[in-house]
């Protein structure tokens, strides 16, 4: 009952978002902005779709199961409805262009009939021709509750969605006990990259949950077909095309390597519905809900990645955004250098240190407190250490054939490849399917019956719970502590009672903390303005060093440099 009840819970959290993508880009087609009816629409949908699949699996048992996978998803969604509400985005760009997309497609922008003008919009380019997936269903969500921040619980609801697939994948063929199955379907779920992003409208930490629902599906459809399964891929497919556009190579790498697996196997009907699926899926993410940027893109500037590729002069994002010396470095040794060296994101000032694995400056906490988008050590300061354990097991594995070393072996190299393909495969949130590779390894060593790999294999495991931790707890108590200085912020220019002069510069979408504080104020240049934002944001990110909870992390760069 576990694989079958996981699978329809998980694939249930996919279908309120694919649902809501789907009835809100149909909308957009035909010329009907988003409103507050598509949340409830995708809604009923979703119930209808959970009703069905519980008739599916649990014919007998419905009306046992239907009200509690409705209790099940909509506590879940509501608890951490609630949690993200408590923390504002801190990042930079979820402040810049993130949260400006969502506010403008909760006032009506129609992406497809509407061409935003950078005096409409700063992000402008960037509105127009990005993926717009989490942009649409935070934004639906925003339109229904009025409050931004609580919009930011899909961050939440796809990395559970992605523990509860991936426990039905391992429990399907029950190759792992109850108990395993659970750790190591927790342990793929908490990717790093989604955990700092998870306060934040960032969006990579989604690309890695639906990634990973995306593989947990795609073992099911070759190992065991149904057309749950097969509607849920197609959802996933939707899902991940739609988030960024390294989306689109993933899902087409995936259904590549899939589909070559099943030919090897020679299961000519698995492949065929395989293809077919994965074809019906790609049709619906691109010409329906993609229409807008994909169709759009490519019809009228030549290249369905514009304006990253194609156009007369395709945007430059790597170059302002590379560690010192990287620009000079193949991709191979770019990886390298960014995973093993010590966690650090100031990137633009600080060449990367190379360490010995499992060593740890306390200077290393530091990037995890403010997240995001962390570019040296992304994985966490013990990742290089996990990889080397995993490597150590990979090699006894192969050298004493184990137990399923062979499909352990193209597992790797799969996950690999879809790493390698991309030429930034460096930044950990631009290839968050890394930290698969070694928990992968993990699951396999922990059962295997050479007693030194099940040792190696447990002590990854623990290794691999400690990074978490470290990851953890700067970034929760660090969003905890800005938050609370930019509301007492916020707190104390509401009390002014007059309208303000304030300067957003790029920070435009911030307008919206200070319509729920109820603060008049008029958009004014930086010259004349009573508040800037900038000066706000830093100071409230600033705050951090003089909590004491946090502020040991902050060392002092001298002190360190002497070390």
């Amino acid at each position: 009952m576990l694989a079958p009840f996981s699978l329809l819970l998980g694939s249930t959290l996919l279908a309120f978002m694919f649902f809501i993508l789907l009835l809100a880009s149909l909308g957009f087609i035909v010329g009907i902005p988003l409103t507050g009816v598509t949340i409830w629409l995708a809604a009923i949908c979703t119930f209808i779709y959970g009703y069905i699949g519980t008739r599916f699996y649990f014919k007998e048992e419905t009306p046992k199961i239907f009200p509690k996978l409705c209790i099940g998803a909509v506590l879940l969604f509501v608890g951490f409805m609630y949690i993200s509400g408590i923390f504002y985005d801190i990042t930079y760009d979820g402040q810049v262009y993130h949260q400006e997309a969502v506010s403008k497609l909760a006032d009506h922008w129609n992406p497809v009939h509407e061409y935003l003008t950078p005096e409409r919009a700063h992000s402008a380019i960037l509105l127009n021709h990005y993926a717009k997936g989490p942009w649409i269903y935070e934004a639906a969500l925003y339109t229904a509750t009025g409050q931004l921040e609580r919009s930011k619980v899909f961050n939440f609801l796809l990395i559970i969605a992605s523990f509860l697939l991936s426990l039905s994948a391992m429990r399907n063929k029950e190759r792992f006990s109850v108990k395993q199955s659970l750790l190591f379907s927790l342990l793929m779920a908490l990717n790093p990259v989604s955990i700092y992003q998870a306060f934040s409208f960032y969006i990579d930490g989604q690309l890695a949950s639906t990634l990973l629902c995306l593989l947990a599906l795609a073992y099911r459809l070759i190992t065991e077909q149904d057309k749950l399964v097969l509607f849920s891929f197609v959802m996933s497919i939707a899902l991940v095309v739609n988030i960024k556009f390294t989306g689109v190579v993933y899902v087409v790498a995936c259904v590549g390597l899939v589909g070559a697996w099943l030919w090897f196997l020679k299961n000519k009907h698995l492949y065929r519905d395989f293809i077919k699926t994965a074809i019906a899926g790609l049709f619906i993410a691109i010409c329906v809900i993609g229409y807008n940027p994909y169709i759009t893109n490519t019809l009228y500037y030549g290249h369905p990645f514009y304006p990253l590729y194609g156009g007369s002069q395709p945007l430059d994002i790597m170059t302002s955004n590379s560690p010192l010396g990287f620009m000079e470095m193949n991709p191979l040794k770019k990886l390298y250098v960014a995973t093993f060296s010590r966690s650090n994101n100031k990137f633009d000032t600080e060449k990367p240190i190379l360490k010995i694995p499992f060593t740890l400056k306390p200077a290393e906490f530091e990037p995890f407190a403010y997240g995001a988008d962390i570019r040296i050590g992304g994985f966490g300061p013990w990742f290089s250490g996990i990889l080397t354990i995993a490597g150590i097991i990979a090699v006894l594995m192969l050298k004493a054939k184990t137990e399923y070393y062979k499909y352990v072996a193209g597992l790797v190299a799969s996950i690999m490849l879809t790493v390698l393909i991309n030429p930034e495969a460096w930044w950990a949130r631009y290839v968050p399917q890394f930290w698969l590779v070694p928990i992968t390894i993990a699951a396999v060593a922990w059962s295997a019956q050479h007693k030194m790999i099940r040792y190696l294999g447990a002590t990854l495991v623990g290794v691999i719970i400690i990074n978490i931790a470290i990851i953890s707890y700067p970034y929760i108590v660090g969003n905890y502590y800005c938050t609370q200085a930019l509301d007492k912020e916020l707190q104390n220019i509401a009390a002014e009672h007059r309208p303000l002069n304030v300067y957003f510069g790029e920070f435009t979408s911030n307008y919206v903390k200070f319509q729920r504080w109820g603060i008049e104020y008029v958009a004014v240049s930086s010259d004349i303005a009573d508040i800037n934002i900038e000066n706000i944001r830093y100071k409230s990110l600033s705050s951090l060093v003089q909590k004491r909870l946090l502020a040991g992390i902050f060392v002092d760069d001298n002190k360190e440099k002497q070390e």
